[in-house]
């Protein structure tokens, strides 16, 4: 028997940590520059995989691959030995595989002097790699291999691969494809693989694209009719292919499906292994002491087991198991008090099952189907009913998935009643599922957001040159109990240290930033990321897991194929040619208002390429550039903050990232956390409305809330006004309780209400500015200037003028706008 128990990091050393960063220290300094290896780039590795208990020469293919000093493995079961550079894009290395490695799916990356790659994967596998051998696209000439081989080949556009084997009747021949799941090619899918087993008449006897156990990777097997030589097709399902493959080619069982799909941890269950072509059968396998989606077992059989394992689901819930018929309420299969797993296979379609169970009034429990997720092909929908059968309720998929999710609120105590069946009432000997009715206990759940769209890897690498700093934004995802949060990394490479703040209760992101003393040997690995509670009566703890999406194609980088690790890639890198700081503000943040932090570049001598940076993560109700950039000789530039009127009031720590490029590729380090502090403003205001006349003066009035005391005088200055309308600054003190702005406009100032005035006041303390926007949505209200009169005409001499008649009155501007009107109205 082999079966998971758990999937644990592991990192074999090549090197003594002295040595490592001696070698780096000494390799540092060139003509008074780094020699910066940077972020290296690993897209894969020939070959694909291995058999355990052998050594494989392997050799890694990327970028920026130079100076590499390790390979780092996920799981357990893998070391290395004799790693050689080539050159920048190609690494070598002896891969050993221990004779009790886990088979399947495992991942690796490489690390450099520069850095970490993305995780990769590497399989394997019972049987000896057998290397494709050209041309066998001739039904005729087929490849002639041995049974229980891995063929390792290559898939190509209008392409068919034949291999030729030889078995006895009664034997079984299976066919295993890992093709899909092994090509990383970025944004595109490059083997969807399809496989027949033929006899030498070329008559097919068994066909697979698609798996619900393997998804779009083929599985197929069959008994042998009878003594002869077999023909195993292999190509690309649309004859498009453009990568590698892992073909499994032997006698070994490859069961469809576990029964039960599920068990209790820390115990032994007796599986039912079902869907093999020589029947079911059963074997024991001892479960992991933690709750896991991704426990596999591997069920042996005449000496063989098959190429992957068949997922099971561990919980710490009781197992009940379906006792048929339970078609009905009147049948259902007896539990006892919730939480509980319910296990059982719709056997034919149209099957339906039933499981009683009972629960308290006020109880909530949330049923959540494993079917799809461990390569089943029900489409589970659950229904819950009351002791009289009537419905409370009913999910079919859930999550983006065919699994389905039901919450459950008990609205009296007694016996209810829950449902299972397909979709579409299929069924069958391998359409097994598992119910859990699981508490809403608290959890905490710890990712990464995607830094860019599509790619689930970018940046979540803490790659630390010496003497400098990294930093990353922690998604704290909170179920079932709302409090503040700490984190803990507590193991980390020598000579680093990790920081972070408190991260409240309505926070849902959170930087975390990591430093590498000047002398830190120059290593890594994986080490774990927690998060829990601050307070002690709050008994959780929730553990970072990272999405390694695997696998994108068309259409838009959709998701076709991910896997996930709970440990972060952690290493100190040679030292790079800067590093940045954020200067500590002296004065608070206020709502409203502005700031300009002064993040400062301090350069190595020589060394002048642009330096972009970005605010990682800002606090709630603070916006900001997304990101500006250092010209090649500069050394400080402003950085503006915003806090609106609900920016939340704490003392925050903040970081940014610098990006460049010393000439090798993408540097990235950031800035030392500095606190910023966010304060309620110092004043308020109400802009009265102002009317002018184009080309008058006018005063406009503004009432100040004075909310705090502060020192000396400040600057209020107006802006928004209409063009050519100006307003000269105006100073207050801290018992101010108006300010009037003399306004002027000009003759062509623009008529009309112009709206969203606002003021700014800046207050002076520590020798820094507090900038407030008060006021906002001021109006001021420009109306056009009178008409002149017309003038009289030249006096003809026929009629003599009163010399003494009085002058006449001048018209209002109501009274203005009636003569325009009635002018127009004759005109017309």
């Amino acid at each position: 028997m082999n079966c998971i128990l758990k999937r644990q990091s592991a990192v074999v050393k090549q090197q003594a940590r002295g040595v490592l960063a001696a070698c780096a220290l000494a390799a540092f300094f060139v003509s008074g520059l780094a020699l910066q290896a940077a972020t290296p780039e690993l897209e894969y590795t020939l070959p694909r995989g291995g058999q355990r208990g052998s050594e494989v020469k392997v050799t890694f293919h990327g970028n920026r691959l130079a100076d590499a000093k390790e390979v780092l493995f996920h799981q357990e079961g893998m070391s290395f030995k004799d790693i050689k550079n080539v050159d920048d894009k190609k690494v070598e290395a002896t891969i050993v595989i221990a004779p009790d490695c886990r088979l399947g799916e495992h991942h690796l990356r490489l690390r450099t002097v520069g850095g970490t790659t993305y995780a990769r994967t590497f399989w394997v596998s019972q049987f000896p790699n057998v290397a494709e051998v050209e041309p066998n696209d001739d039904f005729e000439a087929p490849q002639e291999i041995a049974l229980n081989s891995t063929v390792e080949g290559q898939a190509k556009p209008e392409e068919v691969d034949f291999y030729k084997v030889t078995a006895k009747k009664g034997q079984r021949i299976s066919v295993e494809m890992e093709a899909l799941r092994i090509n990383t090619r970025r944004n595109a899918v490059a083997v969807d693989p399809y496989v027949a087993i033929l006899d030498k008449e070329r008559f097919e006897l068994a066909v697979s694209d698609d798996s619900a156990l393997l998804k779009q990777d083929s599985v197929t097997s069959i008994i042998a009719p009878e003594d002869g030589e077999y023909i195993i097709e292999v190509r690309d399902s649309a004859y498009q292919g453009n990568g590698y493959y892992r073909a499994h080619i032997g006698t070994y069982p490859r069961p469809l499906a576990v029964y039960p799909a599920g068990g209790k941890v820390g115990t032994e269950v007796e599986f039912t292994f079902l869907g093999d072509q020589k029947g079911a059968y059963k074997q024991k396998a001892k479960l992991p002491a933690e709750p896991t989606d991704e426990f596999e077992v591997f069920g042996e059989n005449e000496g063989l087991i098959p190429p992957s394992g068949n997922k099971v689901r561990v919980s710490s819930y009781d197992n009940v198991l379906e006792a048929e018929p339970n078609n009905s309420t009147k049948e259902a299969t007896a539990g006892a008090s919730l939480p509980l797993a319910f296990n059982g296979v719709l056997q034919e379609a149209g099957d339906t099952d039933y499981f009683k169970f009972s629960a308290k009034k006020g109880q909530r429990f949330r049923f959540s189907a494993y079917a799809n997720r461990i390569g089943s092909p029900v489409d589970t929908v659950i229904y819950v009913y009351d002791a009289n059968g009537k419905s409370i309720g009913s999910s079919d998929d859930a999550d983006g998935s065919s699994d389905s999710r039901y919450d459950f609120s008990v609205p009296a105590d007694g016996e209810y009643f829950v449902r299972i069946r397909d979709m579409l009432d299929r069924g069958g000997e391998n359409f097994v599922y598992r119910i859990e009715a699981q508490p809403f206990e608290p959890t905490i759940n710890l990712t990464m957001p995607e830094m860019i769209r599509r790619d689930s890897q970018y940046w979540k690498q803490f790659d630390i040159p010496q003497g400098n700093h990294y930093a990353m934004v922690v998604n704290v995802s909170r179920q079932n109990f709302s409090g503040d949060v700490v984190f803990d990394m507590p193991k980390l490479p020598a000579g680093v240290t990790w920081e972070a703040g408190t991260v409240p209760k309505n926070i849902s992101q959170f930087p975390i930033l990591l430093k590498a003393a000047p002398d830190a040997p120059i290593e890594g690995g994986m080490y774990p990321l927690l998060a829990k509670p601050t307070d002690p009566e709050q008994k959780v703890v929730g553990r970072f897991q990272q999405e390694l999406d695997l696998v994108r194609g068309n259409p838009n980088g959709a998701l076709y194929y991910a896997s996930y690790h709970d440990e972060v890639p952690v290493a100190v890198t040679e030292a790079v040619p800067f590093t940045i700081s954020i200067d500590k503000p002296k004065v608070p943040l206020v709502r409203n208002g502005t700031m300009k932090l002064k993040v400062r570049a301090q350069r190595k001598e020589g060394f002048d390429k642009k330096i972009t940076v970005r605010m990682l993560w800002r606090p709630p109700g603070i916006s900001c550039p997304a990101t500006m950039t250092f010209s090649e000789t500069a050394n400080e530039v402003e950085y503006e903050l915003n806090a609106n009127a609900n920016a939340e009031l704490a003392t925050w720590k903040i970081t940014m990232l610098a990006q460049s490029d010393a000439g090798k590729g993408p540097i990235v380090v950031a800035a030392p956390f500095t606190e910023l502090t966010v304060e309620e403003p110092f004043v308020g205001m109400k802009m009265n409305l102002a009317t002018v006349q184009q080309g008058q003066p006018v005063e406009m009035l503004c009432d100040l809330d004075q909310l705090r005391d502060f020192e000396g005088e400040a600057e209020v200055q107006i802006f928004g006004l209409p063009a050519k309308a100006t307003a000269p600054v105006q100073k207050i003190k801290k018992d101010t309780t108006q300010v009037r702005f003399p306004v002027t406009t000009a003759e062509d100032t623009p008529v009309g209400q112009h709206k969203n005035l606002f003021c700014t006041v800046v207050i002076n303390q520590n020798g820094e500015p507090i900038s407030h926007r008060v006021g906002m949505g001021g109006v001021i209200r420009v109306d056009p200037k009178p008409k002149e009169p017309a003038k009289p005409k030249p006096d003809d001499g026929k009629k003599e003028v009163a010399k003494n008649e009085p002058a006449k009155k001048p018209l209002s501007r109501l009274e203005q706008l009636r003569q325009e009107a009635k002018q127009q109205a004759e005109a017309k």
